[in-house]
């Protein structure tokens, strides 16, 4: 790796994503959700201090949602390379 590779931004993206099951009787409230998301922040930060470079820094996003529509294609190769 050269010098100029070292300047890049390089981010490790990991993404977890739960599905309440249908016909679940009551919801999930907010602060059994938030306690959820701080006790997974404090999982996978002590996790990723052991296992990546000094000063490395974390965000963390959540989003609690309804998703009254969300559908996902497979991938598609947009241009196939050449043999």
């Amino acid at each position: 790796m050269t010098e100029q590779d070292n300047n890049h931004r390089r981010v490790l993206r990991v993404t977890f994503e739960f599905e309440v099951p249908p016909g679940t009787p009551a919801n999930v409230r907010t602060k059994k959700r938030m306690e959820t998301v701080d006790a997974m922040k404090s999982a996978v930060a002590a996790i990723a201090g052991h296992s990546l470079p000094a000063s490395t820094s974390m965000t963390v996003r959540h989003e609690w949602m309804y998703a009254l529509h969300d559908t996902t294609t497979d991938p598609v190769t947009l241009r196939p390379g050449t043999p």
